[in-house]
């Protein structure tokens, strides 16, 4: 007599077969993702329980979502103006950066959460997701247990580690959960398997995550479905291609202003930063002289030697299967060209290239690298899975011994610096900053980045530096009384009763976005020396209003996404309609 398995004795006797069939997936999946739960909770364990570090870029990011969060609380829909920063000056900040992480922080905050529990659950889920999205991208290539084991080996590659303990890097530690779906809904793209429904809405995810990766992606994406056409037809690359470019339109109401009115603000700092791309290009000199003191050459250092073992393992597969190669080869020119880009080889690209030097450091290509190198990892762990006893045993403790190896830099790095709820005698990078951000972050005492300040007309090449517990309106000249009636995000009204000409200087920086308007009538905006807004007026009673209001370029770009959306749902629409698409389902 043949003896139960666990599901039999968990699911009730007289369920019908067809019943059966249809919960066993279900049920596997269902362990998976709590193994995949478990396993976020382990690795990022030091920050559930001690809190935050403060460290690098996660200030900015603290910031945003106190402000972001409260003028959604206001009715904002969507707010491009952080009114509160910069001490009150305000900054175009949600303009050129990508909102979606913090959409996902104030429905957070909704939920009763403080704002640095709020930061904990947003890596956390960053760190999920990136597992579950890397084995549903394996799951139908490899098999269940070597897509889930590539995504513990992706979720503890010390790129994500670095980015969520050292950089702070919110937004783009969640690009590394949309790399795998935007490869899945590639691959099915390409062999017309589904419909291109998924690819749109990956690139919609990557360009309101994070520019910077955006912009990663496209530059090793292009090349992999071009090459892709040496074996796929080639009317599904150009369809793909097409609709990826469908994905962008519908973030164009982001993309559109971002590009269009970064003339207005000191975007341009950033090329300068850390000393620029050119400084940042890896070079491999100091693999053996400064990989304990550079933390992105030991990164790098390790995920190569990583993947130099993978590669003896599927050597040694190979004897048992010789197709290993046939999987693993596209992956390996893969890593090569990554290996060129974020070389010094490569320092003759990045200097001619405007755009590439955007990126800042070209090491952010190790988003990619990690990808590929968890990809290689579940294509051995599957040849390993076929292999006799003796062979698969003895490769399986180095397959461990790699996921305690990554897992050993995640442990070390969480739990280098000091934390808010755990600082012990240590001190915590910014403490006094991030406490005002934590608990007093709405009184114009925070201030933003320097490349989102208005750009100054006598030194375009410095930003101005905002002052604090400046009044929001000052009598620069003449003779005038003022009384604010109203001061809110969007919208600011007084009136001035000027005794003779006076100029006033309004604390707001500059922005096209806001317009001015003087007893009903529309004036054009100033720009003071420190570039805040100013007012010249003749003597006489106005009331004056500030409005911030819609661009061209994001008119522009909302009408763009309105149009690509409907042509995504119109095109899957009639594709769903298809007789050949029936034909196959009912197959």
């Amino acid at each position: 007599m043949k003896p139960e398995t666990i599901l039999d004795k968990i699911k009730p006797k007289k369920v019908s077969l067809s019943r059966q069939l249809f919960l066993r997936p279900y049920l596997l999946e269902g362990i998976i993702v709590a193994l995949l739960v478990v396993a976020t909770i382990l690795i990022n364990y030091k920050m559930i329980k001690d809190g935050i570090n403060g460290k690098v870029d996660l200030k900015w990011h603290l910031t945003w979502i106190q402000h972001f969060s409260k003028q959604l609380s206001e009715g904002i829909w969507y707010p491009r103006w952080l009114a509160g920063t910069n001490y009150g000056y305000g900054s175009p900040t949600f303009v050129f950066y990508p909102p979606f992480v913090y959409y996902l922080g104030s429905f957070l905050k909704l939920s009763g959460l403080n704002t640095q529990d709020v930061v904990i659950t947003l890596f956390s889920l960053a760190l999920f997701l990136s597992g579950f999205t890397f084995y549903l991208y394996g799951r139908n290539q490899w098999g269940r247990t070597a897509a889930l084991l590539g995504g513990f080996a992706y979720m503890t590659v010390p790129y994500i580690a670095f980015d969520i303990y050292w950089r702070g890097g919110l937004a783009s530690v969640f690009v590394q959960a949309w790399i795998p779906l935007l490869w899945w809904s590639t691959d099915q793209s390409l062999s017309e398997k589904k419909w291109r429904f998924t690819l749109p809405m990956s690139w919609t995810l990557i360009a309101l995550t994070h520019t910077p990766s955006l912009l990663v992606c496209a530059i090793v994406w292009f090349p992999y479905v071009l090459f892709s056409i040496l074996n796929r037809p080639w009317k599904a690359v150009v369809k793909t291609i097409i609709s990826a470019g469908i994905g962008w339109g519908i973030a164009s109401f982001y993309l559109l202003p971002a590009i269009l009115e970064k003339r207005f603000v000191n975007i341009e700092v950033m090329r300068g930063i850390w000393g620029g791309a050119a400084a940042n290009l890896l070079n491999f000199r100091d693999i053996f002289t400064n990989i304990d003191k550079n933390q992105i050459v030991y990164i790098f250092s390790h995920q190569a030697l990583v993947v130099l073992l993978l590669m003896i393992i599927a050597f040694v597969i190979y004897r048992y299967q010789s197709n290993i190669t046939k999987k693993i080869q596209p992956w390996l020119v893969f890593i090569l060209a990554l290996v060129f880009i974020m070389s010094s080889f490569s320092e003759f690209i990045w200097n001619m290239s405007p755009t590439l030097q955007m990126l800042q450091f070209p090491w952010r290509f190790l988003q990619i690298f990690s990808f590929v190198g968890a990809v290689v990892f579940a294509i051995v762990v599957q040849g390993l899975l076929q292999l006799p006893l003796t062979p698969r045993f003895l490769l399986s403790t180095v397959i461990i011994g790699i996921l305690f190896f990554n897992f050993s830099y995640s442990y070390k790095l969480s739990r280098k610096y000091v934390t808010l709820r755990n600082p012990g005698r240590g001190s915590i990078e910014h403490l006094s900053h991030i406490v005002t951000i934590l608990e007093d972050p709405y009184t114009n005492k925070l201030r933003d980045v320097e490349e989102y300040r208005p750009i100054l007309n006598e030194d375009p090449s410095s930003p101005p530096i905002p002052l604090q517990d400046q009044p929001k309106i000052a009598v620069v000249s003449g003779e005038a009384k003022f009384q604010i009636e109203e001061w809110k995000s969007y919208y600011r009204k007084f009136t001035v009763t000027a005794e003779k000409s006076s100029k006033l200087q309004i604390r707001l920086y500059y922005y096209p976005a806001w317009h001015l308007y003087i007893n009903q009538k529309s004036y054009p905006i100033k720009m003071s020396k420190d570039g805040s807004i100013e007012l010249q007026l003749d003597s006489g009673l106005y009331n004056v209003e500030l409005r911030y209001q819609w661009t061209l370029a994001f008119t522009i770009g909302v009408i763009v996404s309105f149009l690509s959306f409907a042509t995504l749902i119109f095109f899957n629409r009639n594709v769903g309609r298809s007789p050949h698409i029936l034909k196959q389902e009912s197959i």
